[in-house]
């Protein structure tokens, strides 16, 4: 894997286009705040590789990718759109210049645009970034919702951040809210559970365990 993704990325976006292919495999990985889904991405990886399979996961790389596409700062995108605390465009207008002011939903198409063209190239695990809904309708992918009970996240979260447990169940909280509306904001709904293939409770089983339940869900799926 180059060690600079966004280039790799735009390598695949831009570089090969015009190629055609079937679709995936690939994985969408979602999740409640406080399950960790980067880290299980990263040693699924891992495991692939050292059975010689390219896979590569991609998390906040797909926004880096699309603020390129959209001119826009990255942080900007983040902090001021795809977390803010509402729809209104009055919100993201403030803190980006007129002369590159994009609409919502130009920019939940560009960002859709790039989840779904590294979906079609394949090998790839998508973190977040509302992955199991901008994907619908391209085949080879299995779909994971990852969640655990709200006092165990508190207690997983606290051993890994310097907050107070008052602090980090806002936290959690917040960021709940933050990704519900996300996900709300790509299906055009309040209801998107439907979307998921297979929902994990992490506070039920080990990392290895639920790695294991991964891989062999994947491999039923002939995935791999």
């Amino acid at each position: 894997m180059p060690n600079n993704l966004i280039a790799y990325l735009s390598q695949r976006y831009y570089g090969h286009k015009n190629i055609e292919k079937s679709p995936g495999p690939y994985l969408t990985l979602s999740r409640e705040t406080g399950c960790n889904a980067t880290a299980l991405a990263s040693e699924i990886t891992k495991i692939l590789r050292k059975q010689g399979l390219h896979w590569h996961f991609v998390n906040k790389e797909i926004l880096d990718k699309s603020a390129e596409k959209l001119h826009l700062d990255k942080n900007k995108l983040e902090h001021e759109f795809l977390m803010s605390r509402s729809n209104a465009m009055d919100d993201i207008v403030k803190a980006l210049s007129l002369r590159y002011y994009k609409t919502d939903k130009k920019i939940r198409d560009t960002i859709a645009d790039i989840i779904r063209y590294e979906a079609r190239q394949g090998n790839v695990i998508i973190v977040g970034r509302a992955g199991a809904i901008t994907t619908t309708g391209i085949p080879g992918g299995l779909h994971i919702r990852l969640v655990a009970p709200l006092e165990w996240r508190i207690k997983m979260l606290g051993k890994r951040r310097m907050f107070s447990e008052k602090d980090v169940k806002a936290y959690i909280l917040e960021n709940d809210r933050k990704r519900n509306l996300l996900l709300e904001q790509f299906s055009g709904k309040k209801g998107y559970n439907n979307f998921f293939d297979l929902t994990i409770n992490t506070s039920k089983f080990t990392r290895q365990e639920i790695i294991a339940i991964i891989l062999d869900t994947m491999k039923l799926k002939e995935l791999i």
